[in-house]
C-alpha cells in the first residue's frame, strides 16, 4: 500500500482495518498513551488516549476534511461510557452518524449518555450554534421547572411535543425500564415502564398532569383503569381485568370516595357458550347449538340466590316460549317466541341483559332486577303488539286509507304495507300501544331527517283525525306533537304541493281553535309545540298578536317569551315583512335587559340585516358565546327554530351571515372575551370557539400572520393550548385548523405567536 503523504514513516498499515495507525506499546504488547489513526486515502480518522493501559480510553474521529465527527470514552469492545457525541460535516464524510445526516438540517451535534454497555439514558441535539434543538432540529422552548435536566425535547404530532426521558437498549433498539414523557407546559403525560425485551409492562396516562388511566400487563392478564378527574390522590373509576385473550372481561366500579359499586364479568367459555356475571354470581348462561339452523342447547338467566329466573324452552319448529319464575321456582309469566332463527347471535338471546355499554358508575340496579324489568317490558311490548293487530279501523279512518296506495308508496324503508294499521294504532287510548305504533311510522317517513312521500300521507291522515278525538285529549295531545315532530323536520318544505296540502289539512277551522288553546295553556312544552303549529298554519289576524302577547307577557318565563320571539320572526320571515321585523325586534332590543331575551333579539336582528348589522347585536352574540352559560338550558327549547344547534353553534351560523369578512374590525373589537373563554369550555364547544375566533382574526391567514398584533398572539397560544388538552385529538378540532390554513400543532402555534416578539 503506496504511503499517503501526510502519513508518518512510522505509521504501520492495517491491511484488515484499511488504516494507517501510529502509537506506542507497553512492555505486555498493550498500546499506551496517544495512538492515531489515517484512513487508506491519508486523512486523521481517528485518534485514542489509552494513557497507562487502563480504560476509560478517549476517543476522538474526524471527518475527512479535519473536522470533529465524534468523541466519546470508549472501555474496549464495543463498551463505551458516558457522553458521546456525534458531529456532521459540511462536505462529504463517511464517518458515522445515528440518524440520516442530511435530515433535519438544523440539527449539527447529538449526544447520547450510556451509562451501561449498549444502555442510554439521555439524549440531546444541538444546532451549529449549540443551542438545544429536537432532533428535528426544531429549537427548544425553555424547560419547564417539573421536566427534568435528564429529559430531551421532542417533536411529534399534535399534544405529544414535549419533553422524553427514557433509557434505550442500543443492542436491541428497545426502550427499558422507565419512560416518561411531559407536555410543552411541563405537565406529565405518559409514564411507562418496560422490562428487559422491551416489552411494556405498565403504562399511565395523563391529563393535565393528573392520572388518567393505568394499564398493568402479566402473562395473563392486561388490567385497565380509568380513574375520576380533578380528584388527588386518584381515585378508580373503573377496574378492567381482560383474560383468556380478552374472550374473560371483568368490569368493577367504584364511587367518588373508593366505595366498591358493583362488578360485571363477561365469559366467553367457547365460541358457543356464553356466560354473564354479576359481582361474583352467574345471572346468564346460553349454549348454543353448533349447527346454526338448531335451537339453542340452553339459555337461562339466574336470580342472587342462583335459582332460575328466566329459561327458553324451543317447540322445535322455529318457534319456543320464554318463562318468568317466581322466587319459589314456579312459572309466572311466559313470553312466545314467533321466529327462533331471527336470534341466531348471542346479542338477540341476551335480550334481558343490560348492555355492556350501559354498564358505569350511575347505573346500580342490579342485573337480576334489570332482568326481571325487562322481560316486563318486552312482555308489554308482545302483548301491545298483539292488541295493535287486533284494533278494529273506524269507518272514518278507513276511507281516508283507502285514499292510498300503501303498497307502492315511497318510504323510508321496507314499504308502506303497516302503515295503516300503525296510524290507526296512534288513535289508541293504550300509550303502550300508541309508542309502537309511532315507532312503526317513524321508522318508515323519516330517515336522517329526509322526508318520503309517506311522510306527507300519514301526518296528512293524522291531522285530519285531530277535529275528531275532542273526547279523548290525550290522543289530541299525541297528535298535536307528532305534527310538531313532522314539520320541524328540516326537507319537509321541499315537495310543494304535498306540503301545502299538509298545512291545509292542520289549517281545518275546527283544528284552529283547539291548537290556540293549547298554545296558551299552562303546560309550556304542549304551548311551544302548539304555537310552532301556528306559525305555519295559522290565520294571519290571529297569530300575530298572539304571539306579540306571549312575547311580551313579563308573567311568563323567559323561555316562553324567548320561543315567541323566535316564532315571530319565523312568522315575519315566512310571509316575507323583513322590514316589519327589524323595526319590531330592533326597538325592543334597546330596552330589553335579561340576557336570553336580548340575545335571541340579537340573533334575528343580524340574520335580518347581515353585513348591515349593528354593532351593539354583534357584541351581544359574542357575549353569550364567550359565555354561554347563563342562556344555554333556555336555549335548547328554542326547538325547532334552532335546530340541533347549542348556543356556540348558533351564534357562529349568525355570524357567518352577518359575513364576519366585512365586519371584522366590528368582531375583532369584541372576541377577547371569547379567546378568554376558550380554556374553561367543554371540548365540543372549543371547535365552536375556535371557528369564531379564527373567521374573526384569521380570514386572511397569510396577512394575518404576517401581522401578529396582541389579541392574535393570545389567540395562537390559547389555541395551541386547545391542542396540548385535547387528549389524542378525541375532538376533531383539527377539521377547524386545516380550514383556515392554522397548524394543528401547538409547537408550531407556539411558534407562530412568539413570531410577534421577533
Amino acid at each position: 500500500m503506496e504511503r499517503p503523504a501526510n502519513v508518518p514513516e512510522a505509521a504501520i498499515y492495517d491491511e484488515q482495518k484499511n488504516q494507517w495507525a501510529l502509537g506506542e506499546k507497553n512492555e505486555k504488547g498493550e498500546k499506551k498513551g496517544l495512538w492515531k489513526q489515517w484512513h487508506a486515502q491519508g486523512h486523521l480518522r481517528a485518534t485514542t488516549e489509552y494513557n497507562d493501559g487502563i480504560p476509560p480510553y478517549r476517543v476522538h474521529y474526524f471527518h475527512p476534511d479535519g473536522t470533529l465527527a465524534q468523541e466519546g470514552d470508549w472501555y474496549g469492545d464495543s463498551k463505551w461510557l458516558g457522553t458521546v457525541r456525534y458531529f456532521k460535516s459540511d462536505t462529504s464524510t463517511v464517518a458515522f452518524y445515528p440518524g440520516a445526516p442530511d435530515e433535519a438540517t438544523n440539527v449539527w451535534m447529538a449526544e447520547f449518555d450510556f451509562v451501561e454497555d449498549g444502555i442510554c439514558n439521555a439524549k440531546r441535539y444541538f444546532d451549529k450554534q449549540s443551542n438545544l434543538v429536537s432532533s428535528n432540529g426544531d429549537p427548544a422552548p425553555a424547560r419547564p421547572a417539573t421536566v427534568p435536566e435528564r429529559a430531551h425535547f421532542t417533536r411529534m404530532p399534535l399534544r405529544k411535543t414535549g419533553w422524553v426521558m427514557c433509557t434505550i437498549d442500543a443492542r436491541i433498539g428497545k426502550f427499558i425500564g422507565e419512560y416518561l414523557q411531559w407536555d410543552l407546559n411541563g405537565n406529565l403525560v405518559v409514564k411507562q415502564l418496560y422490562n428487559e425485551t422491551g416489552k411494556v409492562v405498565e403504562s399511565y396516562e395523563y391529563n393535565k398532569g393528573m392520572l388518567k388511566t393505568s394499564t398493568v400487563y402479566d402473562a395473563y392478564s392486561m388490567i385497565k383503569s380509568s380513574y375520576y378527574q380533578n380528584i388527588e390522590p386518584p381515585v378508580v373509576e373503573t377496574y378492567i381485568v381482560f383474560r383468556n385473550d380478552q374472550k374473560d372481561t371483568e368490569h368493577t366500579f367504584f364511587d367518588q370516595t373508593g366505595k366498591l359499586l358493583y362488578s360485571v364479568r363477561s365469559e366467553e367459555v367457547t365460541k358457543f357458550h356464553h356466560r354473564r356475571h354479576y359481582n361474583g354470581k352467574l345471572v346468564y348462561e346460553g349454549i348454543m347449538a353448533e349447527d346454526g339452523t338448531q335451537p339453542p342447547v340452553s339459555i337461562k338467566y339466574y336470580a342472587e340466590n342462583g335459582t332460575t329466573l328466566i329459561d327458553y324452552t324451543s317447540n322445535g319448529d322455529n318457534t319456543g316460549v320464554w318463562r318468568l319464575y317466581d322466587a319459589t321456582g314456579n312459572p309466572q309469566q311466559s313470553m312466545p317466541v314467533r321466529d327462533e332463527q331471527a336470534n341466531k347471535k348471542w346479542p338477540d338471546w341476551e335480550v334481558f341483559l343490560e348492555s355492556w355499554s350501559g354498564y358505569d358508575v350511575h347505573y346500580l340496579q342490579p342485573d337480576w332486577e334489570t332482568i326481571v324489568a325487562n322481560f316486563h317490558e318486552a312482555n308489554k311490548s308482545f302483548n301491545a303488539e298483539n292488541k295493535l293487530n287486533a284494533l278494529e279501523i273506524p269507518p272514518y279512518l278507513q276511507k281516508e286509507l283507502d285514499k292510498v296506495d300503501w303498497k307502492g308508496i315511497e318510504t323510508a324503508m321496507d314499504g308502506g304495507e303497516e302503515l295503516p294499521i300503525a296510524i290507526n294504532g296512534m288513535l289508541c287510548e293504550d300509550e303502550h300501544v300508541a309508542n309502537i305504533s309511532r315507532d312503526i311510522i317513524w321508522f318508515q317517513i323519516e330517515h336522517q331527517d329526509c322526508v318520503y312521500e309517506a311522510t306527507y300521507q300519514v301526518a296528512n291522515i293524522l291531522a285530519r283525525m285531530l277535529p275528531l278525538y275532542n273526547h279523548l285529549p290525550a290522543v289530541q295531545q299525541r297528535l298535536c306533537k307528532f305534527l310538531y315532530d313532522v314539520l320541524k323536520l328540516y326537507y319537509i318544505s321541499t315537495e310543494e304541493k304535498m306540503y301545502e296540502k299538509l298545512i291545509t289539512a292542520i289549517n281545518i277551522e275546527s283544528s284552529l281553535p283547539l291548537i290556540m288553546q293549547w298554545a296558551t295553556g299552562a303546560d309550556e312544552k304542549v304551548a311551544r309545540k302548539a304555537q310552532y303549529l301556528l306559525v305555519l298554519a295559522g290565520k294571519i289576524e290571529e297569530t300575530e298578536p298572539f304571539l306579540m302577547q306571549e312575547w311580551q307577557n313579563t308573567a311568563h318565563s323567559r323561555v316562553r317569551r324567548g320561543y315567541a320571539i323566535f316564532s315571530l320572526c319565523a312568522f315575519y320571515t315566512i310571509r316575507k315583512e323583513n322590514k316589519k321585523l327589524v323595526e319590531v325586534f330592533s326597538a325592543a332590543f334597546n330596552t330589553e335587559t335579561d340576557s336570553f331575551l336580548r340575545f335571541a333579539l340579537a340573533g334575528q336582528l343580524v340574520l335580518a340585516t347581515r353585513e348591515k348589522a349593528e354593532d351593539k347585536w354583534l357584541a351581544e352574540i359574542l357575549v353569550a358565546l364567550a359565555n354561554s352559560g347563563p342562556i344555554s338550558e333556555d336555549f335548547f327549547s328554542m326547538r325547532p327554530f334552532i335546530g340541533y344547534s347549542n348556543v356556540q353553534t348558533y351564534s357562529m351560523t349568525v355570524l357567518a351571515k352577518a359575513n364576519p369578512q366585512a365586519l371584522a374590525k366590528t368582531l375583532a373589537k369584541n372576541i377577547e372575551p371569547v379567546i378568554d373563554a376558550l380554556p374553561m369550555v367543554e371540548s365540543r364547544e372549543q371547535r365552536t370557539h375556535l371557528q369564531a375566533i379564527f373567521a374573526i382574526l384569521f380570514e386572511n391567514v397569510k396577512s394575518a400572520l404576517e401581522n401578529i398584533t396582541p389579541v392574535r398572539k393570545k389567540a395562537l397560544l390559547a389555541a395551541a393550548n386547545v391542542v396540548l388538552n385535547d387528549p389524542a385529538g378525541f375532538i376533531n378540532h383539527k377539521e377547524v385548523f386545516d380550514s383556515y390554513g392554522l397548524p394543528h400543532d401547538a409547537f408550531a402555534l407556539i411558534q407562530l405567536a412568539e413570531a410577534a416578539n421577533s
